[in-house]
């Protein structure tokens, strides 16, 4: 346990960067598990799908004409 809040602080001061990735990575993690259940307990409802065709019209289909090439 020792050797690793060293490593911790080492990191910390040696790799900004890497350290702060490391601690976003883990709250992300944990934010998931917290997360949704507090969004399910409020009520939340998932919003409907987004359409994946285009609707057809519901009528009959016109010949276009005079673009002939």
């Amino acid at each position: 346990m020792f050797k690793t809040y060293r490593y911790l602080k080492t990191s910390f001061y040696e790799y900004p960067t890497f350290f702060t990735a490391w601690v976003l990575g883990i709250a992300g993690c944990g934010i998931i598990g917290v997360v949704f259940p507090i969004r399910r307990e409020m009520g939340y409802a998932r919003p409907l799908d987004v359409p994946r065709t285009y609707p057809m019209p519901q009528r009959a289909r016109v010949e276009v004409s005079g673009y002939d090439d």
